[in-house]
Formats: C-alpha cells, structure tokens, sequence
C-alpha cells in the first residue's frame, strides 16, 4: 500500500509541475512584465515590485510570491505542487486533529482520496492553479492558512504546552502573512480563532499565547492589506466605485443569494460524497459495542469539524458580498475546510482500509483524467503561446499583429484560455511591443460568420450619388452568426430599408477583417450581391453518416448549374481544395481541429461563402 501511495504522489507531483513548466505566457505574466519592465530578478527589483504592488494595485502577500513564480526558473514547478500537497496534508490535520501516519494504510488512503478529490474540489479549480498569479494568491497562500490553523489543531486545549518566545514571534509572523493572504478569508479565521480561545477559557480556564499571538499576528495582516494605499486601485480603480455597504446594498438580496447559492453549487459534490462515506462506514461497521461508544465520539467530532467548516465557508462567502468582482477562486479557500473536514468525515466514519477501496478508485481515476486532460493541452498551449511572443517580437514597431485563438479561448475547468479575447489585453500587447494595435481572431457564435474580427460591409451605388452614413434615419441591425442564409434575409431586409431613402443600382455584403486576413482562395469575397433586384448568394449544407467522422458538403442546386471552385478554410490555415461544383465526387472532409471551418464557392477573381461551422475536437 505504502508503495503505490508515493507512486500515485510523485505522478501527481510530476503531473503538476510538468503542466506548471508549460503554463502558457498570458494573464498575470504580461502584467508583471509590465510592471518590471521584463528585467530580470534581483533582490532589490523584488522589493520594489512588492512596493509597488502594495501602494498602487494588488497588496496581497501572495503578489511577490508570484513575482518569484514568474522570474525565477523552477519556484512555480517545485512551489504549486507542493502547496497541493501541503493543503492536501493541512486538510487531514484540520479534520482529524493529528499528523497522518505513514505506516497506517488507512491514513494514507485518506490522503489518497484527498489528492483525488482536490481536483473537483471546487469549479475549474485546476485552470487557475496552473496560473502562476492565482496559484500564489489563493492554493500557496492557503498551504500557509493551513500551516496557521494545524499548531492550533494539534493543540491540547486542556493542556496546552508551553511556547518559547522565538516560536510565538514565528507563529505572529506566520498569522500575518495568513492574515494578508486574502481579504475574505481574513475576517473568517481571526473571529474563528478568537472563538477557540474564548472556548478554551470558558471550557478549561486556559489562556494559551499560541492562541492570542496568533489572533493578534492575523489582525495585524488583515489591517495591512485592508488599509493599504493600493487597495483603493485594484482591479483599475473599481473597488472606489462604491464602499463595501454600497456593493452590498447595489447587488441587493437576489444578487448577494446567487453568490451564496453558487457556494452550495460547489460544495455540492463533496456534500454528495460525504452522505455516501457515511453511508458505507455505518452499513460496513461491525466493531462490538465497547468499540462503538469510542467510534462515535470520533464520527460526532468529525461531523462537529464538517459544521465547523460549512459555517466558516458560509461566513467567507457573505464577505464576498462586499466584493467588486465574482469568480469560482472566491470559493477556493472554503472548499478546502470543507475538503479537509471530508477527510475527518473518511478516516472517523471508515474502519477498514478495504472500505476505503471506492473512493481511492474515484480518487485515481479523477487525477488521471486531470493528466490526460491537462498534458497533452498545456504541450500545445505552450507552443502556440512560443509561436505568438515570436511573432509579436518579429512584428515591427507601429505595424499590426492578428492574435489568432489558442485551442481553449473561453475559461473551463482545465485551463483560463485565451487572454487575447479581452479588449484590454489586446491594447496592453500592443502598448508592449509598440504596435498600432493586436487584434485577437477566435470563435465567437454571435460574430459574424462565427469569428471575432469578421466585419461585414455594404458597397454600394444610387441611381443619384448619396452616402448611407449621413441617413441617420437608417436603422440597419448589426451582422450576427454563422448562418449564411439567414445572412442573405437581413441583407435583404437591409436593402428594403436602404430603399426608402433611394433608389439602389446595386449593392453588395462583402467580408473584411479586423486585423491581417488570413489565407484565402481570393482577396474578395461576398455574402451576397444584389442588382436590380436580384439576390446573388448561396449556401451548403453538411451531411454526416452515423457517427463518422467524414463530413459531406451538399450544394446548392444553383452552384450545380456552372463550374465552382470548392475550398474549405480552417481559419489560420491555408485553403484547401476540395473539388468542383459540377463534379460527381462527394465534396467531404474530416474535421483535423477545433476551429471555425468556412466554405467558399470561388471564380478565378472572387468567392462566395457558402456554409461557416465551428468544429471541436
């Protein structure tokens, strides 16, 4: 047992470190090299960027654990996994009140469940533990949250041990920093351990200083973040917008459930498998009833620390009320008191290490579906982040750089996509490298023809000279989606409105983009033409046989009548041909990656495009 459990820990081990190695160049990374100007680390530059992030953006201690992160080869590698393992191991001594024990197999087979769980241990968790700035501020900073809380745990109440000096001054310093991790977590832990030792003194008439020391370390770091001059600035001044009694009030009742409701969504999981540990440990019991009375004071005290830690949950959850922006890390932190409250739930409820066997196979499964998920996509991610810093740094200053979409553009549970996709990402790049602007090209359903820098234009001609721009009575709807026939009705929809302000000699719906186009089988391309009343446009449909692969263009009728180039266009990759309208082969293909795949019917001058779908593989 000992055996496979350090294989199943050096996998997940190397499983982290290898996907940390290949976090893709985005989010934070570009916002610290911003603010270092790329230089490299020293020991004074690190203080300054901790100055500066303290005065004027992020005063959280775990932003200059992230400028080692991202400077210095090997921390993120070596940091993010062992703070797993560290929450992992902080979470059994938080449910169980001891340090697990190496020779007993049902200790190690809690841990085991442990390590499995902490992947779905609350919503896309995974994606920002492998970025390096999330990973810091919340899964590194709750490893020292739990190194705080497991002296405490440890402690006999009824006797405490007495504490050196120089270990209360180390325990102080270590409830600062626990008490500048995070502004919702803060409030939560001091009152919890002012509670325990208000607890201690009414229940055995003790006043430990580990207790007081380190509620008063908390309070000290909670005040210094809170009151801190860059706390005013984060998230580009929006916490000044309104106070934290105006966010609450602003969001009002319906708003502020929805937050505590997506708590219970998260916690939904580990509630479901708690009921089920339960279920077996009391089904499986066979001990003899002197045993019994121990088991159940140990289950009571086990279900005791799961209340302990929903209420503590619940109580970091209302502070998030207060808070200008939302997200699945504000769970983070309560989930983890939960997941470790499970395990006390595990090792109290389960009395033989075969009972274990369920949830172990549960656990191993989740980890090698986060590697097998996480590997091969972060490989990919990381080359296609090499190829874009390469070609932005080849992009000469004042020109124009078209970020085309990695794999992943929108956040899941495995990775936080593309960066590129957001407006502002877009102008810092460019800032950054000096360029006129980074326009980002991705899938987006309600763009037109289903790609981000699609634009759609009018050309046109009036039987008398006018300009359609100065009609401000001229309401034309904006160009959405990747249906190309419902593209020709809004055209023509368009053009019964153009009519009323003009007789129209002709006018045509071209495709142009933001950015650089990428490779196409011509340089004009339609949506549709329209001339004295004729509509020129048309459309493809796809056909799939059963479950296969192979796709089948199927043509309008009217391509049939005359000879036309069929392409397919994977967008970024170069046209392919697949044949000629008026040829008797299936017009197929196999979808080689996600992406959006558009269809062109072309003359030796110009094309249509007839059919735009989005492919995932």
């Amino acid at each position: 047992m000992r055996v496979l459990f350090f294989v199943y820990v050096a996998f997940t081990f190397l499983h982290i470190a290898y996907v940390v190695n290949h976090e893709p160049f985005a989010f934070d990374a570009w916002n610290v090299a911003v603010d270092t100007h790329a230089e490299p680390a020293s020991f004074g530059r690190f203080f300054s960027f901790w100055h500066q992030q303290y005065t004027t953006s992020n005063p959280r201690i775990g932003q200059p654990l992230a400028y080692l992160a991202y400077k210095l080869v090997g921390v993120a590698e070596i940091g993010t996994p062992l703070a797993f393992f560290a929450v992992v191991v902080g979470g059994f001594v938080f449910g169980t009140g001891r340090w697990p024990k190496l020779r007993d197999n049902r200790d190690l087979a809690a841990l085991s469940i442990a390590i499995g769980f902490l992947w779905f241990v609350a919503p896309n968790f995974p994606a920002y533990m492998f970025c390096r700035a999330y990973a810091t501020n919340y899964l590194w900073l709750a490893a020292l949250q739990f190194a705080f809380l497991v002296p405490l745990r440890l402690m006999n109440p009824e006797d405490p041990a007495t504490v050196s000096i120089p270990r209360l001054v180390g325990y102080f310093l270590l409830g600062v920093v626990a008490g500048m991790g995070n502004e919702h977590v803060g409030p939560t832990l001091l009152l919890g351990v002012v509670l325990y030792g208000a607890w201690i003194w009414r229940k055995h008439r003790r006043r430990p200083a580990l207790v007081w020391v380190g509620a008063f370390g908390v309070l000290v770091g909670y005040a210094l973040i809170f009151f801190a001059p860059g706390q005013s600035q984060r998230y580009e001044g929006l916490a000044e917008h309104y106070s934290a009694v105006q966010q609450i009030l602003v969001r009002g009742l319906a708003g502020n459930i929805d937050i505590y409701v997506d708590l219970l969504e998260a916690a939904a999981p580990m509630l479901a498998l708690v009921l089920l540990i339960i279920g077996v440990g009391m089904i499986a019991d066979k001990r003899r009833e002197a045993e019994i009375l121990e088991a159940r004071e140990r289950q009571r005290r086990a279900v005791g620390i799961l209340i302990v830690s929903l209420v503590a949950a619940s109580l970091i959850t209302i502070t998030v009320f207060a808070s200008p922006k939302l997200g699945p890390r504000f769970y983070f932190h309560s989930m983890f008191l939960v997941l470790g409250a499970v395990v006390g739930v595990t090792s109290a409820f389960l009395q033989r290490a075969k009972h274990y066997l369920p949830f172990i196979i549960i656990a191993v499964i989740s980890s090698g579906y986060a590697a097998a998920r996480t590997i091969p996509m972060y490989s990919r991610l990381s080359a296609a982040s090499d190829e874009r810093l390469t070609a932005l740094a080849a992009t000469p200053p004042g020109g124009d750089y078209t970020a085309e979409a990695w794999e992943q553009v929108a956040e899941n549970w495995w990775t936080l996509g593309d960066d590129m996709r957001d407006q502002k990402k877009q102008e810092l790049v460019a800032r950054y490298f000096g360029l006129h602007r980074a326009p980002f090209r991705g899938g987006n359903a309600w763009k037109v023809l289903g790609v981000t820098d699609v634009k759609a234009t009018m050309h046109y001609e009036f039987e008398d000279p006018m300009c359609m721009d100065e009609l401000d009575q001229l309401n034309i709807k904006e160009w959405v989606g990747r249906d190309i026939k419902a593209l020709h009705h809004a055209f023509l929809d368009a053009i019964v409105e153009i009519q009323r302000f003009g007789k129209l000699e002709w006018i045509d719906l071209t495709v142009s983009f933001l950015g650089d186009a990428p490779p196409l089988p011509s340089n004009k391309l339609y949506i549709a033409k329209w001339k004295a009343g004729q509509l020129e446009g048309y459309t493809a449909k796809l056909k799939r046989a059963g479950r296969s692969r192979e796709r089948e263009i199927v043509l309008d009728p009217d391509l049939r009548k005359e000879p036309w180039n069929i392409y397919l266009v994977i967008v970024g990759d170069k046209p392919r041909l697949l044949g000629t309208s008026t040829d008797n082969k299936r017009l197929s293909y196999v979808p080689s990656r996600s992406g959006q795949y558009w269809f062109f019917a072309c003359k030796p001058d110009y094309c249509f495009i007839v059919l735009a779908v989005a492919h995932t593989i």
